[in-house]
């Protein structure tokens, strides 16, 4: 027989669908608490009563995590609605931006399909989201992807440059691999129309140096953006040196072109009129020489070839007179 006077044990859950749907969380926590805490105090029990507790609070435990989940979406939109930003709600959740977002557009669409079927059933009680209630949720959405994309645009261009970064020069084509594997393979690639090297430096041997630079893709378009793209730059560094050595001129932004006429206007874009006049002049010697010496010599008849001639005296004595020249606009400047 069972003695009237004994406390029967509490019934307590033993899986999540045991517990009444709609218990608010509240009282949810309760049950959990008390569950833990028989377990605490109460070590004169039966087994079952005991593992009923453990068990208690797993269930519980899991019905509260399924109940704040399933509310997640809602307190999303309330959030927004009363003024947080998605950073703030972000890290409410710790979690990404991106995540966030996608926790409410999941949660609207849901809302949304539940009230038009509320609607096609004809229910007195209409619950979910109506058309105009799941626009101001997308609008949040859409807001919320666009600051997204930002931010993994940011990031993704700050793991490129670190990349290169740590790539100031390639001198194999397994160096080169290595390196466009760390890259996205739709980015663009470019090569310097120009080498560029150390002015001054008797000694030099060629490496390749990568950057990053901006390319602009669907110009004067509305779908034009800009992005991140690898530009390759042959430059001649100190040889021999240490790598380091050859590294830290690989990659400096100041290098003038190897080739005279790149390098004149290099020279005259930062106001250094002497060398690039002086680089001018070498150009104007190059050209005579390939006009008088080498097309004269392979044209058909001889009057051209005087022709020539003499249009390439004409540019040795341009040449002579812009050299002097850059000796006289120099000693002015000073």
């Amino acid at each position: 027989m069972t003695d009237q006077h004994t406390t029967p044990e509490p019934a307590v859950p033993r899986r999540p669908s045991d517990v009444v749907a709609g218990t608010p969380l509240t009282s949810l926590a309760q049950q959990r608490a008390a569950a833990g805490a028989r377990l605490r105090t109460e070590h004169d029990r039966g087994q079952d009563a005991v593992v009923g507790d453990a068990l208690a609070q797993l269930a519980v435990g899991e019905a509260i995590r399924r109940t704040v989940r399933s509310e997640r979406g809602d307190m999303i939109a309330q959030a927004l609605r009363l003024g947080a930003t998605w950073e703030q709600v972000a890290a409410a959740l710790d979690t990404t931006e991106l995540a966030a977002v996608d926790d409410l557009r999941v949660w609207a669409e849901g809302q949304r399909a539940l009230y038009r079927q509320h609607v096609a059933e004809g229910a007195d009680v209409l619950v979910g989201l109506d058309e105009d209630a799941y626009g101001e949720v997308m609008r949040w959405v859409a807001f919320g992807l666009g600051r997204a994309a930002v931010e993994a645009r940011a990031e993704q261009t700050a793991r490129l440059r670190a990349a290169v970064a740590a790539t100031p020069m390639v001198d194999t084509v397994g160096e080169l691999r290595a390196l466009l594997e760390q890259l996205p393979g739709e980015m663009p690639l470019s090569l310097d129309d120009y080498h560029r090297a150390l002015p001054g430096e008797p000694d030099q041997v060629h490496t390749i140096h990568p950057r990053l630079v901006a390319t602009v893709s669907g110009l004067a378009t509305e779908a034009e953006t800009i992005q991140p793209g690898l530009m390759l730059t042959q430059v001649y560094v100190p040889f021999p040196a240490e790598y380091e050595e050859q590294a830290a001129v690989a990659t400096r932004d100041d290098l003038p072109a190897y080739d005279e006429l790149p390098r004149a206007a290099d020279h005259l874009e930062r106001g250094e009129l002497r060398a690039g006049l002086k680089d001018i002049a070498e150009v104007l010697e190059e050209l005579a020489h390939l006009l008088g010496e080498v097309a004269a010599d392979v044209t058909e008849h001889d009057e051209d070839g005087s022709q020539l001639r003499v249009e390439a005296q004409r540019i040795t004595h341009a040449a002579e007179r812009v050299g002097r020249l850059a000796e006289t606009v120099e000693e002015a400047a000073e």
